[in-house]
């Protein structure tokens, strides 16, 4: 009660003293002594500003002083008694037991079990890119696909020149184990295992290709396929830089395939290429080269490439290739042969 009738107090003497100062036009002789009631009640006012047009502005107080303030301003009482004493310390322990020391080291006890409990069994799977070629042939082993809980695979299906294959439908054997996501119209679909350890087999059927692809899913590996290019036989209905009278790359091409990886072919010799972004290896009487660039000259034996615009060729042994870099001839030279 008594702490209301000194707010009540404050608010009246502040009225009082606009309404003095608007009158007589000079607040100085009623703003020293309403700052002098206010200090003695335990409140803090900005200092008196000599030139109206140049505030003076007090510092702010800190959290400590603050508090500080705001008990020296509670009007002197007597002093409680034991009971009410003995009635504040419970109040206290019910609401509020712990220190804020001990307050501090429970959320950090709190963060540590979050992050504890964040942590994996085992050390996670690491993720590769990799590429397949399909066999259609009868009698063929499904290829397998590694994926793992909380791994996103992506599949990306092309043809033989590398343009991309519509995808028509698709089936998962065990769809509660594995969660797909396609748009409905292109050539990638992602997969993600639901569970740790529980394999399926996912059956794809392309835009205009009338024999099914089949896949193993494979779960729990030490290796996650991040994204799987795979290359499907023949023509798919989006490719168009098939070169008249070339062909296709054959489809048991595995070292093109290894090529179109980065991955050099067992036996190969290393070569020095110059003039562009390329990599040459040397097999035999073959020179396999890992390009972005369109090859003009030789004319190459089997090509693969990737939906990102890697090329792999396969051309006999050169030390001058003639490329195509942004519509301009470019020479190539190949050292080390």
């Amino acid at each position: 009660m008594k702490r209301a009738n000194v707010t009540c107090c404050m608010a009246v003497a502040i009225t009082w003293l606009s309404c003095v100062a608007y009158a007589d036009g000079n607040s100085d002789a009623y703003q020293k002594p309403f700052q002098r009631w206010l200090k003695d009640n335990g409140q803090q006012s900005a200092p008196v500003a000599s030139d109206s047009s140049s505030p003076v502005q007090s510092m702010p107080m800190s959290y400590t002083q603050s508090q500080a303030t705001m008990l020296n301003a509670v009007p002197h009482a007597t002093p409680p008694s034991p009971e009410s004493k003995e009635a504040f310390n419970a109040m206290i322990q019910q609401n509020s037991p712990l220190t804020p020391l001990q307050v501090v080291r429970l959320r950090q006890m709190i963060d540590e079990s979050q992050r504890a409990a964040a942590i994996p069994a085992t050390v996670p799977p690491k993720p590769v890119s990799t590429t397949l070629m399909i066999n259609l042939a009868p009698g063929a082993t499904p290829p397998a696909i590694r994926l793992a809980q909380r791994h996103i695979t992506t599949l990306v299906f092309v043809d033989s020149t590398g343009a991309p294959w519509p995808i028509a439908s698709y089936d998962v054997g065990d769809p509660k184990a594995m969660g797909l996501q396609w748009d409905g119209k292109s050539n990638i679909v992602s997969i993600q295992a639901a569970q740790p350890y529980n394999d399926s087999d996912f059956v794809v059927r392309l835009v205009g290709l009338a024999t099914p692809i089949t896949l193993e899913l494979v779960t729990g590996q030490r290796v996650v396929d991040a994204r799987t290019d795979i290359h499907v036989p023949g023509l798919g209905p989006n490719s168009k830089d098939v070169v008249s009278g070339a062909g296709l790359p054959s489809s048991a091409n595995q070292l093109l395939l290894d090529v179109l990886d980065g991955i050099a072919p067992a036996g190969s010799k290393l070569l020095t290429v110059k003039g562009g972004e390329a990599q040459g290896w040397m097999l035999g009487d073959a020179l396999y080269l890992r390009s972005r660039l369109t090859v003009l000259s030789p004319g190459w034996v089997g090509r693969m490439k990737s939906p990102d615009g890697m090329i792999a060729y396969q051309m006999p042994l050169t030390s001058s290739i003639l490329v195509s870099q942004y519509g301009l001839p470019v020479e190539l030279k190949v050292e080390g042969l």
